[in-house]
């Protein structure tokens, strides 16, 4: 008999233990609970979607080359310095080139001489008032063959040459860069003197996995953000696709960089901001986005209880997402206050009015 009491008051207790034990729903409520939450909402609205697409790259200059002497010898005189611009055809330096400025000159009096010796010769052969043109082509062949103009002059435009290949002149406007090279030192056609940089024609180059390729095309806006400082924005247009495929998966793209008076250097390194529209989603701010159980949801509000949604992303950019489907235009979405917020809860809202 005393057994049979003992068990029963065993079993007794154990009932009561479980009936005191707080349930799932006591734990994680799906309805209304006793206090209201505070939380900020949007409207969602019908709104333009531009996917982004972020690649790095570098600048490089339309116009950049290696600038030599077409001749050996040695440095007299450098009239230029590292960072400093030219004019197409300005003097960036000279060699030593006395004996070739007087092998000129030589040429230049003998030319004279054989003009003045022509002179002689057409009165010879009377026609010393006429112009060439209106001299019989054999007697003026024969009166500037006796004169010697013709080899005077050949050997002015020989001499010249030589003595232009001591100085060195700007192709194009530019910036000077990588100049190494002193005043007195000797240095052969095959040196580099300096590197001539065209800052104002720059182009970025950069690369976008093959699964973009789609979002890109040609006379596409991009936006350039050098790292040096990331709040400077400057626009470019693409201006070449490479079509190929690396062995990365890589497709490599060229933008010409539209922007005037920019601060961009030649090597330097930038972000790349691509925005491909999307058509038919819904867009919605990224701090709408909460994660359940690894799953992606968005919360509204119907009648003051928050409901969560689950949502399916296709595109994102630096400050908003597009989903296809989980929520619509019109819902009231919780963009604030939503982190620990569960089914069912009631809230108490702040509609906040996007700036479009």
């Amino acid at each position: 008999m005393k057994r049979i009491i003992t068990y029963i008051f065993i079993t007794l207790l154990c009932c009561n233990c479980k009936k005191e034990s707080p349930t799932i729903e006591e734990i994680n409520p799906i309805s209304n609970s006793a206090s209201t939450i505070q939380v900020s909402t949007r409207v969602i609205q019908d709104q333009n979607f531009n996917q982004q697409i972020i690649a790095n790259g570098k600048t490089e200059a339309l116009k950049k080359g290696e600038l030599r002497f077409k001749t050996g010898n040695r440095i007299a005189h450098i009239n230029v310095r590292n960072g400093q611009r030219v004019q197409k055809g300005e003097i960036l330096a000279y060699l030593d080139n006395e004996l070739l400025k007087n092998a000129v000159d030589k040429a230049q009096i003998a030319l004279d001489k054989a003009g003045s010796q022509l002179e002689e010769e057409k009165i010879n052969f009377g026609v010393s008032n006429k112009e060439e043109a209106d001299i019989n082509a054999k007697i003026l062949t024969n009166i500037k063959f006796k004169s010697g103009i013709q080899e005077a002059s050949n050997t002015l435009e020989n001499s010249q040459l030589v003595y232009n290949q001591t100085i060195l002149r700007a192709p194009f406007s530019g910036v000077v860069a990588n100049l190494e090279s002193k005043t007195g030192n000797y240095i052969t056609s095959s040196d580099v003197f300096c590197t001539l940089i065209s800052d104002t024609n720059m182009e970025v180059v950069f690369s976008v996995l093959e699964g973009e390729f789609n979002a890109i095309s040609l006379d596409q806006e991009v936006s350039i953000h050098p790292f040096v400082n990331t709040s400077i924005s400057y626009t470019g247009k693409i201006s070449e696709i490479n079509p190929f495929i690396d062995k990365n998966g890589l497709i490599a793209i060229k933008a010409l960089i539209t922007s005037k008076d920019s601060r961009l250097l030649d090597g330097m390194n930038v972000k790349v901001l691509i925005n491909s529209p999307i058509q038919d989603v819904v867009v919605i701010p990224k701090q709408a986005l909460v994660l359940r159980s690894n799953r992606e949801l968005v919360f509204t509000v119907d009648k003051g209880l928050a409901k969560w949604n689950y949502v399916t992303i296709t595109g994102e950019n630096s400050t908003h997402y597009a989903l296809k489907d989980g929520v619509q235009i019109g819902d009231t979405i919780i963009v604030a206050g939503n982190l620990n917020l569960s089914h069912g809860a009631s809230v108490s809202s702040r509609l906040i009015i996007e700036n479009r």
